[in-house]
Order: structure tokens, then sequence, then C-alpha cells
């Protein structure tokens, strides 16, 4: 449950490439307005999910994904794609998560992907999630070799946290730590609150899996300081965490 919820939190704002080159002709009015349509859809699922209204997050990308007379452009239909996939995911659907995962691919595939690392983080939580932790370990070090080679920053951290979800799950924990603290070096010069909770919940979960249960406390203490500090709706992770460690 913890993986899969912490699914959630490699959501990201994907609309870095909205914007048209100053040099590039502008495109028809009725197509820059469907571009529009659909960047704002695909953010207000992104802020929908953050607040925990699951719902209201699919409900946002229906008009882009169930709409195909719109002449929304492809990378906006396979933005759309991966989100629907990152709820699904959050939300245990494996299979769900999976076909709209495999539409996101297919769509790449096409298109000069600037999607790629997301999408293959996405694909390892979904062969974790699926008891594959061989697989998983193997797309998650292709995540992190695509977003490396893209500077991409984010998603760099997201792939060692899913490759240490993965050694976790073999029983690799020391392995794991050293994974969870590189992606916590990277979340915290990122900024980026709900990024550094996990980590630390992930922390907590293989500090105890290696039998440090003070470490682990250590780690469980600094998730609910960074979870208050942030006022995240959705950062009762470590909860369950604490449970296990009584």
């Amino acid at each position: 449950m913890i993986a899969s919820r912490s699914a959630a939190a490699a959501a990201l704002l994907l609309c870095a490439s909205c914007a048209t080159p100053p040099s590039a002709p502008l495109p028809p009015v009725g197509a820059r307005t469907a571009d529009a349509i659909a960047a704002n859809a695909i953010n207000l699922s992104v802020v929908y999910q953050w607040m925990g209204r699951d719902g209201s997050a699919r409900d946002a990308l229906k008009i882009v994904l169930d709409d195909g007379k719109r002449p929304f452009p492809e990378r906006r239909r396979l933005h759309a794609e991966l989100r629907r996939a990152i709820l699904e995911l959050a939300a245990g659907d494996r299979a769900a998560a999976a076909e709209y995962a495999g539409r996101a691919e297919r769509r790449c595939e096409r298109l000069s992907c600037d999607v790629a690392p997301a999408l293959l983080n996405v694909k390892a939580q979904i062969a974790l999630d699926s008891g594959d932790a061989t697989q998983a370990v193997r797309l998650a070090q292709a995540a992190a070799d695509a977003a490396r080679a893209r500077g991409n920053h984010a998603e760099q951290a997201n792939a060692l946290r899913n490759t240490g979800r993965a050694r976790l799950a073999n029983g690799e924990a020391a392995a794991s730590i050293v994974l969870f603290e590189q992606a916590l070096a990277i979340d915290h010069a990122l900024a980026d609150p709900r990024k550094i909770h996990a980590d630390l919940v992930e922390l907590a979960r293989a500090a105890a899996a290696a039998g440090d249960r003070e470490g682990a406390r250590g780690y469980l203490e600094r998730a609910q300081t960074v979870s208050h500090a942030a006022r995240d709706p959705r950062g009762m992770e470590e909860m369950e965490v604490q449970l296990k460690l009584k």
C-alpha cells in the first residue's frame, strides 16, 4: 500500500514544453486553444491528486482522454495518459495503470518523447506492485539513466527511490538505504516536501528491515515533521510504518 500510494508523489507538472518557441510560426487559434485546454486539464488533475481528490483528478483528464474529436496535440494526450496511469497506480489498480502506461508508451514511440523517464518510473512501480522486483530494478535503473541524460533531477530521484524499494523487496535493506539517501539529497536540493517525506518514510522502512529500530524512529519523526510543516493531506504513510515499528 505504501509503495502504491507513493506513486502519487511521482506525479509532475507535465507542462515544461508548453511554450511555443519564439521563432516558430503560431499554430491556428483553434489548435492553440485546444492545447491550452489540455494543459489546464492535466495540471488541474495534478492539483486534485495532491489534494487527495482522486475522482476529481480522473474527471479532469476525461476531456483529453475521452474526446477524440478535439484537436488536442499528441503530446498532451501522451501526458494525460501518463497522468491517468499514475492515478490508477496510486489507487492500486495495476491493470488500469498498465493499460494507460501502454497507451502512453505507444504514443511516446511516435514522438520525441520528453516523458520517457517518468513513463519508465511508472512501469517500474507497476512491476514492483506486481511482485517482480527484478524487473522493477531494471526499469528503474533505465529511468535513472534517461533522467540523468535529460538533466531531469526530479525523475532521477524518483528512479532512485523506485530502485531502493525494489532492493528492499529483495531483502537488500542496506543497499536500499544508500539509494533512498541519494534520492533524499536530490529532493532536498529541489526543496520538494512531498518527495522528502516519501524518502524519509522509505528510509524508516529500510532501517526497520535492517534491524535499526532507533534509526527507523528517527527517520519517521523527520517524516512527520515534514508532513506537518507542509500540511500534506496525503502524508499518512508514516502512520503505517509507525505501527510496524511498535
